[in-house]
């Protein structure tokens, strides 16, 4: 289970008897089992699909326009590890145990009940589920739920996250249908409905052998190349570079399709995109939010949706010994809050392509319900701002100027700050520009780099602690608010403020273990209140997720979980 991702963009089989089956073919080409299994050519399933929206709906086509390449299809492997992996290849064709709808509820899925106690994990399969194994039915079994643990805590594979698989000692099978896991002593998982979801389910019988790191490095398959699923659809075809192509399960437990293909095409580009949509190319587009698509919100015949996601856009706070003294300074950075007007921000970055947009108040919680609004007492107030500095510093302006050029001297440091974002994001650099007169007006100056997401900023910056401010959006794998656990726990790899807070360290320790969920929803929001009393980071707002398809199809659901499932999370509901 991803944890949590660095978005670096704006903002992620029904008839395949052995006919189709054996499209996919074993290729030797390498020396490990796993790397040697390849789908068919992408282009074998796209020669047959109409170029014409009424062709398609005439046989229950369906062409949908992907950003991204998947670096291949096994979600929880860290290299393979991506949004559109999860999207195209795992959650419409590997369910798993819960399976997370579009307003971040839990259902279960393949299992028909999950009881977790301070000792046990239990967890009863359906049995009606079954995996579609090259036209063979293959029952969904507790050895399938055993596997998957093993491979995700094997030292040897490299998993994207053991988080909670890794507080699990062991396991006994009960029968064809149960398996119960035992918690190791003192260390229950309460985010218990996050393990062995969509797309973290194995098939023991299908993969025996494979090397787990290279295995669906090339399709989602069995030792003998065929296609395997447990959903509602299987993938049949693919070519990095081209698409992706799923075909309706006729073995899957649930709902029938409501089509029979769905064609992933490539389009990286997003003007590309928009004009696919535009011309009918394809029928629906997830794409990275930027103001581009607004010649799309009003289009005649298109249903265009934005809703807030889980996806955190903040500023990170530096406070230990690598960043600027005075940030260590409760007072400098209440002033630096204060003096952001994120309602401002938020109209000139969204207004033509998302409207509605909202400040977001509370880092454990994005969205729904439980999204208390701690950080209101830091919207913004300029004058209050300015009353701090001068209280703690000298030489800045009197009040708040557009245009000032006085920088305030507070224990013989400037307040002149190091500010990091990403590079080629014209959103943040609009940020950046917003953010350098705001907080310029008060006589605060910060002193922008921009630079690459994952090589630098990401993977050198941050963990090295070595910065000021930093502004970028955190991904949430899930609606859980651990996804935030180890942010702001003392010395934890994601930590990245050097944020230290005792209190805060135990609440999350409690929470990580509570089974209540009514007494660990009142420890998270202990938390958040006490990060807004801190201000280790602030949060700016959820980046929306965007959808958008022709109104003669059905039954798309926008779901603001971009990571766990994305819009496919009901891609059987889909129909012309």
């Amino acid at each position: 289970m991803q944890r949590r991702l660095w978005l670096l963009v704006g903002a992620a089989v029904a008839v395949m008897v052995l006919a189709i089956s054996a499209t996919a073919t074993t290729k030797v080409a390498g020396s490990k089992r796993g790397a040697a299994l390849a789908a068919a050519p992408f282009a074998q399933a796209w020669a047959n699909v109409p170029r014409t929206t009424a062709g398609r709906k005439a046989k229950d086509v369906l062409v949908f326009g992907g950003e991204q390449d998947p670096a291949g299809f096994n979600g929880l492997q860290a290299t393979q590890s991506s949004f559109w992996a999860v999207m195209e290849g795992n959650t419409p064709v590997i369910r798993g145990a819960y399976i997370i709808d579009n307003k971040g509820q839990y259902h279960l899925d393949v299992a028909s009940a999950v009881t977790a106690t301070k000792t046990n994990l239990t967890i009863t399969i359906r049995p009606d589920a079954v995996w579609n194994w090259g036209g063979k039915k293959v029952p969904v079994s507790p050895a399938d739920f055993a596997y998957t643990w093993k491979q995700i805590v094997d030292p040897n594979n490299q998993a994207a996250s053991t988080t909670g698989y890794d507080q699990i000692s062991g396991y006994t099978i009960k029968g064809a249908h149960t398996i119960i896991f035992h918690w190791k002593p003192g260390k229950p998982f309460a985010d218990y409905r996050d393990l062995f979801g969509s797309g973290s389910l194995y098939p023991s019988k299908a993969l025996g052998g494979l090397d787990w790191n290279t295995l669906w490095a090339n399709c989602v398959c069995g030792t003998d190349g065929k296609p395997v699923s447990n959903g509602p659809f299987m993938l049949t075809n693919w070519t990095k570079g081209q698409g992706v192509t799923l075909k309706s399960n006729p073995f899957w437990y649930g709902k029938k399709p409501g089509l029979k293909e769905i064609d992933f095409k490539l389009l990286t580009d997003t003007n590309s995109e928009i004009q696919a949509m535009r011309g009918g190319e394809v029928d629906a587009i997830f794409p990275s939010p930027q103001t581009a698509l607004s010649e799309l919100v009003h289009q005649s015949g298109l249903t265009y949706n934005a809703t807030p996601g889980f996806v955190l856009e903040h500023i990170d706070i530096q406070t230990g010994p690598q960043g600027h003294p005075l940030l260590k300074q409760l007072w400098m950075r209440q002033a630096i809050a204060l003096a952001i007007n994120r309602h401002s921000l938020i109209q000139a970055i969204f207004s033509s392509y998302s409207p509605g947009q909202k400040p977001l108040n509370n880092l454990m919680y994005l969205i729904g319900p439980d999204s208390v609004s701690h950080f209101t007492k830091w919207n913004t107030a300029p004058k209050k701002a300015l009353a701090l500095l001068k209280s703690h510093c000298t030489g800045g302006p009197s009040v708040p100027t557009r245009g000032n050029t006085a920088i305030w001297t507070c224990n013989g440091q400037q307040a002149s700050f190091r500010w990091f974002t990403t590079v080629g994001n014209q959103r943040r650099a609009t940020s950046e520009a917003i953010f350098d007169q705001q907080l310029g007006a008060i006589g605060i100056k910060i002193n922008p780099t921009f630079m690459p997401g994952p090589p630098v900023l990401f993977g050198k910056v941050l963990p090295s602690h070595d910065f000021d401010l930093a502004e970028y959006a955190a991904v949430f794998g899930s609606p859980d608010p651990s996804t935030q656990d180890a942010t702001f726990t003392t010395g934890a790899g994601q930590n990245y403020t050097t944020y230290h807070n005792a209190t805060v360290d135990k609440l999350i320790s409690a929470g990580e273990k509570d089974l209540n969920p009514t007494t660990r929803k009142a420890t998270y929001e202990k938390v958040d209140t006490l990060l807004a009393n801190d201000l280790p980071q602030f949060p700016l707002y959820n980046s929306p997720v965007i959808l958008v398809h022709k109104s003669a199809v059905k039954g798309m659901e926008q779901s603001n979980n971009p990571v766990s499932e994305g819009p496919t999370w009901n891609a059987e509901q889909w129909h012309w």
